[in-house]
């Protein structure tokens, strides 16, 4: 008989954050649930603790990669092993507050949408700081694209935490819960807005007790300073190809402007990188933003941050360029 929701966890060298974890899921537990937890070939002594954890909870279901795949790669290989109404995910350094995944999981059973999203709580140190879901509605259900929006600000589509969500397992059955494995990073970005363009249906809910940790500290790729980090221009390429398969220019300009901003970003941080990774940043955004027509790339800087600007239309001109002379 299916279970009720089952939950993702991939696992790479968390020994440290087992405890915590371990304690979430006790917290958390209910009829139905099933904690699908992949270990990522880990070196640590994970993958033993896990098996011991697993003998005392039924509910905890460990599997083991021979070699290291990375998170994409994980969950998809407990995606494959779904079968429950819902599937959630959950990373093995944040927890969940005690009853939130009921909570959760009894409004996801109340709506019907196809992704019921959700707020969180960030911790930075000893700091808790509370984040919200941007939305148009919240305890109703609407059409996914409603949620991509105009260039400027956050929407929905660009709130890219898969453990902000509870999404019905049917999804995977059209392939749309499978994540790209050659991204090390940003693989969410890509994967909600196909969810969003796929004519699915969503909600937004007050649920917000799940606490993630975002530092390079807790494993984070997009705060290190590793190759991986430049993942999130190719995970924003395929962005772009998803709005410009919609053939319709309100997404392509807000998946541009979600390009520049990301850029934005990165570039604001280039101290980090190595010289090497910081000129390939540099010349990879810049034939990112080469993209699309003139009218999208406009609409999209009209919104980014001011002080962002020249930089961005300084990339695209250099993009353009070096499209250009690869042409001849």
């Amino acid at each position: 008989m299916p279970g009720r929701v089952d939950i993702v966890v991939p696992v790479r060298d968390a020994a440290a954050y087992l405890p915590t974890f371990l304690a979430s899921v006790d917290a958390n537990s209910l009829d139905g649930a099933r904690w699908l937890v992949v270990d990522d070939a880990s070196q640590d002594g994970t993958a033993d603790l896990l098996e011991r954890a697993a003998r005392e909870r039924p509910a905890l279901h460990v599997l083991h990669n021979a070699t290291p795949l990375g998170a994409p790669a994980s969950r998809n290989r407990a995606l494959a092993e779904v079968d429950a109404r819902w599937v959630t995910f959950v990373d093995v350094d944040d927890w969940c507050a005690p009853g939130h995944l009921a909570a959760f999981v009894t409004r996801a059973d109340a709506l019907g949408a196809d992704m019921v999203r959700t707020d969180h709580v960030r911790v930075v140190g000893h700091r808790r700081i509370p984040e919200t879901a941007p939305a148009p509605v919240r305890e109703a259900v609407f059409d996914a694209t409603d949620g991509i929006g105009d260039p400027g600000g956050q929407t929905l589509v660009d709130y890219p935490f898969p453990w902000a969500g509870m999404f019905a397992a049917s999804l995977g059955q059209r392939g749309l819960l499978q994540f790209d494995e050659g991204l090390r990073t940003a693989a969410d970005r890509p994967w909600f807005w196909r969810l969003h363009l796929a004519g699915t249906t969503c909600a937004v809910v007050d649920s917000p007790g799940y606490f993630y940790r975002r530092n390079a500290g807790s494993g984070s790729l997009t705060e290190s300073a590793g190759e991986a980090t430049l993942d999130f221009l190719p995970a924003y390429g395929r962005v772009l190809d998803l709005a410009d398969a919609s053939g319709d220019d309100r997404y392509r300009r807000r998946a541009m402007y979600g390009a520049c901003r990301i850029v934005a970003y990165h570039v604001g941080k280039r101290e980090r990188l190595p010289a090497d990774l910081r000129r390939r940043l540099y010349a990879t955004a810049a034939l990112l933003l080469a993209r699309g027509d003139d009218a999208i790339f406009e609409a999209a800087l009209t919104a980014a941050p001011a002080r962002a600007t020249r930089l961005l239309a300084g990339l695209r001109r250099v993009g353009r360029g070096a499209v250009a002379e690869a042409g001849r």
